[in-house]
């Protein structure tokens, strides 16, 4: 992958100091604090109410397990919000529900670390305190929303590893499917009728465009995995990177569909749809598929992640060409919004400038839509809010 790193050395030096500044006071960092009897009204519902970006915090420059500030790798990639299910902890190193996690690719995807940011707030913190072997280029990640584990796809490792709160990893998952695997979604638990599995994974594969499924499946009490491959999308060059977003129920065009991944197409400049992906039944011979279109064309500008809207249930997308943020009403087909995130140029050619990939959406206290993203410029968790 090309990556910026002459740019990013040079911004990452010139904001640590303003990292290191807003440290010492969160509140200057994250707006999310109110007060207790402030009035829960909704003002900003889509992209277009929001007007201040903030940095969170680097994670490039940040807190290691004995307190230190350590510098790690450059170029965070996934952005996910740890799950209400995680259970409570006094351990200052252990996940807690409403932390948000990155994963760093690093410099030629060679990145071996993960930051969370309490409470979502900075600086961030090493998360996966022991790194291994195993852990290599952590591009995308999900969580898994019943059991608290954090799913990270590694590139360079070409491996799929699951993290537990506390930072260890449970299980590293390999297949001859696995081609760079990047992007990561979850689909909250919906059985496949199939093989009988509790719930599924999705990992989208960067080096020949496609997406595979992971069964999990429980024999004996302990869970196993089975992997599908269930699209094709077109390729981009030697990467293709496809962010990933389940969701239960679409309505496009008239008809309701259920259990829907919803993939960006970079090379067609869409977003697809794969209705009943998580029983997409590919034992039987069926061919991989490209998915149903629900948008195409402009202002996508190779799509790269995207998130659901909280509030309205609209998707959001940012694009790698041209760093805007994207909002789609998909029932409509309709634009609703488009907002720069990060004013540098962008070079198609080489990629140089190009700042967005891992993006989520969240509510502040006071019922305002929230979006976080990563910025591939200046290695920052950042945030766009009313």
């Amino acid at each position: 992958m090309v990556k910026r790193n002459l740019l990013a050395a040079g911004i990452s030096a010139a904001v640590l100091c303003i990292i290191l500044a807003l440290a010492a006071s969160p509140t200057l960092v994250s707006r999310m604090a109110t007060h207790a009897d402030s009035p829960k009204v909704v003002t900003a519902t889509t992209i277009n109410g929001l007007t201040r970006i903030a940095v969170v915090g680097s994670t490039q420059f940040i807190v290691d397990a004995h307190g230190r500030t350590v510098n790690v790798d450059a170029n965070p990639y996934g952005v996910a919000f740890a799950p209400a299910t995680i259970a409570a902890s006094r351990n200052p190193n252990v996940l807690k529900a409403g932390d948000i996690v990155v994963t760093n690719i690093g410099a030629n995807d060679t990145g071996i670390t993960l930051v969370r940011f309490p409470g979502k707030m900075g600086p961030g913190r090493l998360f996966n305190a022991v790194p291994n072997k195993g852990t290599k280029g952590p591009s995308g990640e999900a969580f898994n929303t019943l059991t608290g584990t954090d799913w990270v796809a590694n590139t360079s490792g070409n491996n799929v590893q699951i993290f537990l709160p506390d930072g260890n990893v449970f299980a590293t998952l390999t297949s001859p499917l696995f081609n760079k695997p990047w992007g990561q979604a979850f689909n909250h638990g919906t059985r496949n009728p199939f093989d009988g599995s509790v719930d599924a994974f999705f990992s989208s594969n960067v080096a020949d465009a496609t997406i595979d499924r992971i069964d999990v499946v429980t024999v004996k009490g302990r869970p196993t995995f089975r992997i599908f491959q269930i699209g094709q999308l077109a390729r981009t060059g030697g990467e293709t990177k496809i962010g990933m977003q389940w969701i239960p129920v679409l309505q496009f065009k008239g008809k309701v569909y259920r259990d829907v991944l919803l993939a960006v197409d970079p090379a067609m400049n869409r977003i697809a749809a794969f209705p009943n992906s998580s029983s997409i039944h590919t034992a039987n011979g069926r061919p991989a598929d490209k998915g149903i279109t629900l948008f195409q064309g402009r202002p996508l500008n190779m799509p790269i992640g995207l998130t659901i809207n909280p509030l309205n249930g609209d998707l959001l997308v940012v694009n790698a060409n041209d760093n805007n943020l994207v909002e789609l009403n998909l029932a409509a087909s309709r634009v609703v919004g488009v907002r720069l995130l990060d004013n540098v140029p962008v070079d198609p050619k080489t990629g140089n400038g190009s700042a967005l990939i891992g993006v989520a959406a969240t509510i502040d206290a006071r019922r305002n839509l929230e979006v976080f993203f990563t910025d591939d410029n200046t290695n920052t968790l950042d945030v766009l809010s009313i």
